[in-house]
């Protein structure tokens, strides 16, 4: 997702990570929990990743030595994908959450994200329709040719749905924190022994994130030049479009001074009670999952 990682480019090319005192070098990340792995083995300083690989790597693992410190998206990057203004197999265009009974889903049910998606409508109260089984790699050209009435995904691909619509169909994101699926979505993870080793460092870590995020919000082409130097043939339109519809997982509704980056023990239950009860991940301590220190990085001295 390409968008997503626009602000740590601008961060490298504007001089934030120097201007914190940082040298810093992104590489291509592990694959999946293995990014979480690979940092709690000290072979990377930090990783940005979702929490589902947080947990799975937990799941699978208990004694990763890693913690999120900065959560930047706090709305879970979960959403259902429709095409608007086309009539699903109830008769009717979806035009909200509730538009969802009947409809047919385009997907695996047993997949992470038919797990979601089912998960969502039980929670509403509200009775899926049939299923188009189809494996993952078919699922957006499936809901453009009509083989179903809705597809889950992150958010963040809106512009990859829209790619593969046909001439004159749009697609529309049903977030699913608008139904009100209050989980964290992604993060900075750092190891366990970084944290206890150089605490000062990853508070330099977390105020440059936090800078580059604020920047690139206020510029996201400046943004989009950085990025083409590191990945050369990036979508720039997709990119730029996919950070768009990913700010609102960041910034929420409110002032992004207040709740940037912002994790609590509420949330970290919710969070892990989701991914418990909806994908049979082990249940972990809040306070293995998220280090409180890091709430407000300038309370760490140097």
């Amino acid at each position: 997702m390409p968008g997503y990682h626009l602000p740590y480019f601008a961060a490298d090319a504007a001089g934030i990570f120097a201007k914190h005192g940082l040298k810093v070098d992104i590489v291509d990340p592990e694959p999946g929990p293995d990014n979480v792995r690979a940092v709690a083995a000290r072979r990377y300083d930090g990783c940005l990743t979702s929490v589902a690989h947080f947990m799975r790597a937990k799941d699978q693992d208990p004694q990763v030595r890693a913690k999120f410190v900065f959560m930047v998206a706090r709305r879970p990057h979960m959403a259902a994908f429709v095409i608007s203004g086309r009539e699903a197999t109830h008769g009717r265009p979806i035009e909200s959450f509730q538009d969802l009974a009947g409809a047919a889903y385009v997907g695996s049910p047993d997949d992470a994200f038919g797990r979601e998606y089912l998960a969502l409508m039980g929670r509403l109260g509200i009775e899926p329709g049939p299923i188009a089984d189809l494996p993952y790699s078919q699922v957006m050209d499936g809901l453009a040719a009509g083989k179903g009435d809705v597809a889950a995904d992150y958010v963040d691909l809106a512009p990859a749905f829209a790619s593969a619509s046909k001439q004159n169909q749009e697609v529309r994101a049903l977030p699913f924190y608008q139904a009100g699926l209050e989980v964290y979505g992604s993060g900075l993870v750092v190891g366990t022994d970084l944290i206890e080793s150089k605490p000062h460092l990853v508070a330099k870590l977390i105020a440059s994130i936090e800078e580059a995020l604020l920047v690139t919000r206020a510029d996201p082409e400046s943004a989009l030049t950085a990025m083409r130097f590191k990945l050369m043939g990036v979508d720039q339109d997709r990119a730029l479009k996919g950070w768009s519809v990913g700010t609102q997982l960041i910034f929420g509704d409110g002032p992004p001074e207040a709740t940037l980056g912002m994790m609590d023990e509420e949330g970290w239950a919710r969070t892990i009670d989701h991914h418990a009860s909806v994908h049979g991940m082990r249940t972990i301590p809040v306070e293995e999952a998220y280090d409180p220190l890091f709430v407000r990085p300038e309370v760490v001295s140097s």
